[in-house]
């Protein structure tokens, strides 16, 4: 969030009182004559961005079930076809008008509302342009049988895209979890048969008796007074009519609660069991002071309960049943709070049980002691404390925009910060241990108690339990004896002291504010003071080795850094570390590349400290905190997933047969194995990039003291792993669902340099929207797509690559549209398609230069690569972009996969 706070000051307009707000952005809320409720939020600083949002308060569980099935859906697709004021449609219309689908208009439907989203830069035309289409969009009108049977077409690819053991998976949770409601009908999709055979007219039945004014919630932001907004909203809505909507009151969203115990079952997947507790949550729903009270009286409970189950763990480290605990709402007033652990040896399911109904007893007799609710406190207090200071609504476009839709898409009041604040800390006052005692017990003696069990394989569990079993398991674990859960909330903490090393180089680069200093280790690290920083610290270290370095084997390599990483440091668990970096406000994420890592952080200046030595301690004291059982579990996991054989077939056409299958047995795969593929790749020379707003002389002890003495081994790089040239292509029967995924990739050889860099950069953006125009809205073969394309500075190469998914028998037909597309480009670019992209570009590059990542971005880039770039409007000129279009897709390289369902 930007630091300049502004005064509060209150605004209305027509009957609805607007929240208190800053001075320069504006926020004001109220209601048409019809009904439809709007949001103006002006914010001085979008320059000529402007933001349209609107809701209609209905989704998939508004659907009947019996001709309605996934009809929300359709219906959000059909309205951006044709209509009365626009006969070509109103997708089309917006895009000759320069919008682009799905960057700057696009939309989603859930199960209980469908969103419409416009963004645009063209300022006062770009609103008027997008309520126009919206105003068409939500006034009744007929849906064309011409364009429903297109229209379907690309919903059945959507349909099909969706296809996986992921979305079954998420298919069934949503079942479970809110069993007994209507979300738990039918996928919000619907099905292959409804998306066929629905008529049209079924589809304007439906809009008719949801799209009313009276259920639309439109926010309207941008540099726009409401004096300015409200009367266009007059003009392009005013008109709608009044529908009457139809009662939903009561329990219509609610899933239906069952007594005692209850278990589900899914063969596919990962393994594991976890316990949910689902209860009426309607106190905690509420708005007013109590609703406050109840919301903080459930965030110390759960943060107890998290608590506990970490600190069970760090009891038995090498048992790896790790338990886990979330909380999540499913429904308008139900909430659920479970327990889950993953299952790694055969038959582990019903240990898994009995931990966690362990862990449950153990909290019900001793919810919460004296030192636990004051820690948890203390986090909801520090946390109002820090909100207190932010005293209006964002500056920034983006975060202005988020903060009130969240708000108000949810039914929520849009507050300040600081209003939030004083009401958490009003309600802190109100709230003592006994009320988090009765929480806890309130969550884990619900009425309806669910067990879901997840085996992957088609055998399932062979020994589930039933509900009877586990009642009387739980009625046991009441009269045992168990040693007493340890209730103390230590914080975990660095187990080695740094030894430290000598800078033995220093360099500066007075300009541009640059320090250059090489460390006795070998390793380089680049600083640059910088304005962008703006308070914080932000580090970027790039080692040499990657999971096709020397010494690295390919799949084990990336899970054992997954692993490692994900374990934290010795001397915390996962939960502690999370808790630590959250108290001195660190991130720090790593990804691991073919050739190369990156870790990426950021802290406050205070806290660059605890940012390197948080760094240093994954360098030098590692951990592999699951059991060795889990270990192999994982990576049998990652041999066995569903796109592996897709992943091997894909490697093997671009690089030719480079890894082998991962050896599985106990004494191949274990702690020792993992923790030598982390050291491999952290031990690798390494280069770090720190952009910051503070001196060099300051940060310089402590590069020295967590940094310089980090151990490094002699680089040992495996020869480049480059795609092979040449063309081929390849269908193979490795896919498990009825689609087929189309994979391409090809090269052109270009020595690196800025100007072609950022014409790439540009063009791909062009070639995806060809793309999008071409295989969706004219061939209506896809549903989505993926093209990137970037020039490589390690290879010299402009890289390029095409992913989508289509019905088998049309993969090939759409890829060679698709190709053909991407072949004409050059010839086909116009200065006119040019001159709005180029705009937005530099804009948006311009824009960039006030971001920190951007800045260390291309402060690495400037390191690595030195060059100077011309100005943008020389390098984006009409014929050097042809010239550089030709690198996108030559033939010459083109490597293809189809991989098509298996027989």
């Amino acid at each position: 969030m930007n630091g300049l706070i502004h005064k509060i000051i209150l605004t209305a307009a027509l009957s609805t009182a607007a929240v208190s707000v800053c001075a320069r952005t504006a926020y004001t809320a109220g209601r048409l004559k019809n009904g439809l409720a709007y949001h103006i939020l002006t914010v001085p600083s979008a320059g000529r961005y402007i933001d349209v949002q609107m809701q209609v308060g209905a989704g998939a569980s508004d659907e009947n079930g019996i001709e309605e099935i996934g009809t929300a859906h359709m219906v959000e697709h059909m309205v951006f076809r044709s209509a009365p004021d626009f006969p070509d449609g109103v997708g089309n219309a917006l895009v000759a008008a320069g919008w682009r689908r799905g960057a700057e208009f696009n939309a989603l439907t859930g199960h209980e509302r469908t969103l419409y989203l416009f963004r645009s830069d063209k300022g006062r035309a770009g609103l008027e342009q997008a309520l126009r289409a919206l105003s068409a969009m939500m006034s009744p009108h007929v849906f064309s049988a011409e364009d429903w049977r297109q229209e379907k077409q690309i919903i059945e690819a959507e349909w099909r895209n969706g296809l996986g053991a992921a979305g079954r998976m998420n298919r069934w949770r949503t079942e479970v979890l809110r069993s007994g409601s209507r979300q738990a009908r039918f996928a919000v999709i619907g099905t292959l048969e409804s998306i066929r055979n629905t008529p049209p007219q079924v589809l304007e039945a439906f809009h008719r008796r949801w799209y009313v004014p009276e259920n639309m919630r439109l926010v309207v932001s941008g540099r726009i007074s409401s004096d300015e907004a409200v009367p266009l909203l007059e003009k392009y809505f005013g008109g709608l009519r009044q529908g009457g909507l139809p009662e939903r009151g009561g329990s219509y969203y609610e899933p239906v609660l069952r007594q005692g115990w209850h278990v589900a079952e899914s063969r596919e997947g990962g393994s594991f069991i976890s316990v949910l507790f689902r209860f009426d949550d309607s106190p905690s729903r509420s708005d007013d002071d109590d609703g406050e009270r109840e919301r903080n009286i459930d965030r110390i409970a759960l943060y107890i309960l998290t608590q506990r189950a970490d600190k069970r763990q760090q009891g038995r480290p090498e048992t790896g049943d790790r338990i886990t605990v979330r909380k999540a709402s499913i429904g308008r007033h139900t909430s659920a709070v479970g327990f889950a652990t993953a299952v790694a040896a055969p038959g582990g399911h019903r240990a898994g049980l009995a931990a966690i109904l362990e862990l449950r007893e153990r909290i019900l007799r001793k919810p919460v002691t004296p030192l636990e609710f004051e820690t948890g406190a203390a986090a909801v207090r520090d946390e109002a404390a820090r909100a207190k200071r932010e005293t209006g609504l964002p500056d920034g476009f983006e975060q202005a925009v988020q903060t009130v839709t969240e708000a108000v898409f949810a039914g929520r009041p849009v507050r300040i910060p600081a209003q939030k604040a004083e009401a958490a800390e009003a309600a802190l006052r109100r709230i003592g241990p006994e009320d988090i005692s009765r929480r806890l017990r309130q969550w884990l003696e619900a009425d309806d108690k669910l067990v879901q069990v997840q085996s992957p394989g088609s055998d399932g569990v062979k020994d589930l339990p039933r509900p009877s079993e586990i009642a009387a398991l739980a009625e046991k674990l009441r009269a045992a004896e168990l040693p007493e859960l340890p209730t103390d909330t230590a914080d975990g903490g660095f187990t080695m002291r740094p030894e430290g090393g000598a800078i033995v180089a220093e360099q500066h680069e007075r300009r541009l504010k640059i320090t250059r200093w090489t460390l006795q280790n070998g390793d380089t690290v680049v600083v640059q003071n910088h304005p962008a920083a703006d308070g914080k610290t932000y580090i970027r270290i790039l080692g040499e080795t990657g999971f096709m370095g020397a010494g690295s084997h390919p799949r084990l390599a990336r899970t054992a850094q997954k692993t490692v990483w994900q374990s934290a440091p010795q001397g915390f668990t996962p939960v502690q570390l999370h808790s630590w970096m959250q108290r001195h406000r660190i991130t720090l994420n790593m990804t691991l590349q073919a050739d190369g890592s990156k870790i990426a952080g950021s802290a406050p200046d205070e806290e660059t400290e605890s940012l390197l030595r948080l760094y240093h301690a994954y360098a030098v004291s590692p951990q592999v905190g699951a059991a060795e059982s889990t270990l192999l579990q994982r990576v049998r996991a990652e041999e066995a997933a569903d796109g592996a054989a897709k992943e091997r077939a894909a490697e093997e056409i671009r690089f030719g047969r480079i890894s082998e299958p991962v050896p599985v047995g106990a004494e191949a795969v274990g702690k020792p194995q993992f923790l030598a593929q982390w050291r491999n790749i952290i031990q690798a020379p390494a280069a770090v990039y720190i952009l910051t707003g503070q001196s060099a002389a300051r940060l310089k002890p402590l590069v020295g003291q967590y940094l310089a003495g980090i151990p490094r081994r002699p680089s040992e790089n495996a020869a480049p792993r480059l795609p092979l040239s040449g063309s081929k292509m390849e269908r193979r029967a490795v896919h498990s669902e009825a689609r087929s995924d189309v994979s391409a990739w090809t090269f052109a050889s270009r020595r690196w340099n800025p100007q072609t860099a950022v014409q790439i950069k540009l063009l791909r953006i062009l070639a995806g929207e060809r793309l999008k125009t071409e295989l969706r809205d004219k061939a209506a073969g896809i549903y989505s797509l993926k093209f990137e394309a970037v020039l490589n500075p390690a290879r010299n190469r402009v890289e390029s690559e095409l992913h989508f998914t289509a019905a088998p028998d049309k993969a090939a037909i759409l890829l060679r549209l698709g190709e053909e597309t991407l072949a004409a480009l050059p010839d086909t670019l116009t200065e006119q398609q040019l001159v709005p992209l180029r705009r937005r570009f530099i804009e948006q590059e311009t824009g960039r230069l006030k971001n920190p990542e951007a800045q260390l971005e291309r402060l690495i880039e400037r390191e690595r690569y030195p060059a100077d770039a011309d100005s943008l409007s020389e390098i984006l000129t009409l014929e050097k972009l042809r010239e550089a279009a030709k690198l996108l897709w030559p033939s010459e390289n083109r490597r293809v996969l189809i991989a098509d369902p298996k027989e």
